[in-house]
């Protein structure tokens, strides 16, 4: 003890504080284990993002880091069409959520399909879809868009039919004029040429949705389907964003 007290005169705290340890602490074989700091409660990035995930954020400001945290990363989502994991589908268990960047640039979930297992790029169907989850212990539902190849349309559609969204074809600007004049209508009807429409078959019952839960379709409104080339536009702003 006097020969470490003599030399603790000529040491920098650091090295006196390595002294210490090493004569008091670190005298036996494995007594290095009572330096290791407990990490049971240390949480990543990534446990953040699960413990405060939302799949839809309303315009109000998160009143923890954490939620902010988690906000911020729902920003940078791209929510137009979803991405599904259909792996369930007998069990009328469908797993939705939003795409990343890297998914939007290679075009998955709107030039080819959605379903996360599936890359067809041929026939893709959008599917409007009520989608029903539970989230922090509370029963919630919305309506999400889905593109899907003909074998995933029916994996989609295997416990209960869907409501499709299409495009209606152009109608011959003779034909349509006849049309109207046939009915008296004025010049100031809208012009149906261009419009979109979903289809007369709607879903019988949502995934995974509970009676309990209000439906969104009581106050749903068309959804518009882009063309081809609308949606390759729109494609191409995404990527300049």
């Amino acid at each position: 003890m006097t020969t470490l007290r003599s030399q603790m005169r000529y040491m920098n705290p650091y090295d006196i504080h390595k002294a210490l340890i090493n004569d008091y602490v670190l005298k036996r074989p494995g007594d290095t284990k009572l330096l290791q700091r407990d990490g049971s409660k240390d949480r990543t990035d990534h446990d953040v993002l699960r413990q405060n995930h939302r799949f839809l954020w309303d315009e109000s400001t998160p009143d923890t880091w954490e939620a902010q945290f988690a906000k911020k990363y729902y920003d940078k989502l791209f929510k137009e069409y979803c991405i599904g994991d259909l792996s369930l589908f007998k069990d009328n268990k469908i797993a939705l959520r939003w795409r990343i960047e890297q998914e939007v640039i290679t075009g998955k979930g709107q030039f080819i399909c959605g379903n996360k297992k599936c890359m067809e790029k041929e026939e893709l169907k959008t599917w409007e879809v009520n989608f029903a989850y539970r989230e922090q212990g509370e029963k919630k539902n919305a309506l999400v868009k889905i593109r899907l190849c003909p074998d995933c349309s029916r994996k989609l559609n295997y416990c209960t039919k869907k409501r499709e969204v299409k495009r209606l074809e152009r109608r011959k600007h003779g034909k349509h004029k006849k049309e109207k004049k046939k009915r008296g209508e004025g010049e100031d009807v809208a012009q149906t040429s261009d419009s979109r429409v979903e289809s007369d078959t709607e879903e019988e019952s949502p995934v995974g949705q509970s009676d309990t839960v209000e439906s969104p379709w009581n106050n749903h409104k068309p959804v518009e389907v882009k063309s081809r080339e609308e949606e390759m536009e729109d494609y191409l702003q995404d990527l300049l964003l």
